[in-house]
């Protein structure tokens, strides 16, 4: 019998439904709830600074139409990231919160090498997660840094998939996703309307070596369903609902 699994709590964006998206707020909100692990978006601007945030400008969450990647931090730094203080730099939040782990897609090529090496200097790679769409940035990154954590890749998912459908069972050594330390598969649970998270897939990941973490969940009915096909965590926008349904 395989053994029941505790389902944590990311908190999506530092918990967008809850407080401002990516911002220092997020930050402190993650931390005050006793979370693990935030799950966060970066950009870089012109001269290099990884900054957390999802979108490549400022015009959805504060009305401004410029683009991160066209200015240098201190232009950026005089902007309103949502909360009336400038964007967080991932530097700065792995320095202020030095027990808060991060799960951070990488959401443009440009970002890749940056952050590798903040989280580097930071001596952070224990605690920082990387993800992307991209599964290009993703192995980019691992030729860089064998040591770095990684999610799986969308190529390396749709083949899990496959596996998990055939019940056929390969060890994580066969994988080209074992060259550096990936250890979670992060999905939706349907895509288009078909099913993802299944039991034969949870288990497929599962004897793989890695977790199987969802998004977005914000339902607590959802949640609970969940945590009853054993994944090991759920990414959601109401962390302190998700705290009350699962436990933290």
């Amino acid at each position: 019998m395989s053994r029941v699994r505790r389902c944590a709590v990311i908190a999506h964006r530092g918990g967008a439904a809850e407080v401002p998206e990516n911002t220092w707020t997020a930050v402190e909100h993650v931390a005050e709830l006793g979370l693990a692990w935030m799950e966060t978006d970066l950009r870089v601007t012109v001269d290099g600074v990884p900054v957390l945030s999802h979108d490549p400008d400022l015009v959805r969450l504060v009305g401004v139409d410029k683009a991160i990647g066209e200015m240098t931090w201190e232009e950026l730094a005089e902007h309103d990231a949502g909360d009336g203080r400038p964007h967080v730099r991932l530097d700065d939040a792995l320095a202020a919160h030095p027990d808060l782990r991060l799960n951070v897609d990488l959401k443009e090529s440009a970002v890749v090498q940056p952050a590798l090496q903040v989280v580097r200097d930071a001596g952070a790679l224990g605690r920082v997660r990387f993800a992307s769409f991209s599964a290009r940035r993703l192995a980019v990154l691992r030729r860089q840094e064998p040591r770095a954590t990684t999610s799986l890749g969308v190529g390396d998912i749709a083949g899990l998939l496959l596996r998990a459908e055939a019940s056929l069972a390969l060890p994580h050594t066969r994988w080209g996703w074992a060259k550096g330390r990936t250890d979670a598969v992060q999905v939706p649970e349907r895509f288009h309307g078909v099913p993802v998270v299944t039991p034969r897939f949870v288990a497929a990941a599962h004897s793989s070596g890695l977790e199987v973490h969802v998004w977005t969940v914000d339902e607590p009915a959802q949640m609970r369903r969940l945590a009853a096909l054993n994944v090991d965590a759920i990414m959601t926008d109401v962390p302190t609902t998700a705290v009350a349904v699962l436990g933290g």
